[in-house]
C-alpha cells in the first residue's frame, strides 16, 4: 500500500473500515471517550486507520452530542503484545504471593 499498490491500497482502506465498525460498536456499549489502537500492524498502517476510525466514530457515535471520543495511536504500539505478555506473566507469578497478605483494601474486614 505504501509502495502506491491500488489493490494493497483498497484492501487496507476496507479492513479499517470493519475496524471502524467495530470500534464504533464497543464505543457505542461503553460509552467510550478514549480509544487507542495499538499492535504491531497499527504501528505500521496507523496513519491510514487512524483517520477512517475517527471519521467513523465522529459520524454515528450515539452520545456524539454530549461528547466525543478521542481516537489515539498507541505510543507503544509495535512493543504492546510484548507488554502484554510480561504482564500476564507478572500476575500469573506474583499476585498468588500477595494472598493471605493484610492489604489497604481489606483492613477493615479484620476489625
Amino acid at each position: 500500500a505504501r509502495g502506491g499498490e491500488p489493490a494493497a491500497r483498497a484492501l487496507l482502506e476496507r479492513s479499517a473500515r470493519y475496524l471502524a465498525v467495530a470500534a464504533r460498536t464497543l464505543a457505542n456499549v461503553m460509552d467510550l471517550e478514549l480509544l487507542v489502537l495499538t499492535g504491531p500492524s497499527l504501528a505500521i498502517a496507523g496513519a491510514t486507520y487512524l483517520p477512517v476510525v475517527q471519521e467513523e466514530l465522529d459520524r454515528s457515535f450515539f452520545s456524539r452530542a454530549t461528547h466525543s471520543v478521542a481516537v489515539r495511536l498507541s505510543t507503544s504500539a509495535a512493543t504492546a503484545p510484548a507488554i502484554g505478555a510480561a504482564t500476564m506473566v507478572l500476575q500469573t507469578e506474583l499476585v498468588p504471593l500477595r494472598q493471605g497478605l493484610r492489604l489497604p483494601d481489606n483492613l477493615s474486614d479484620a476489625e
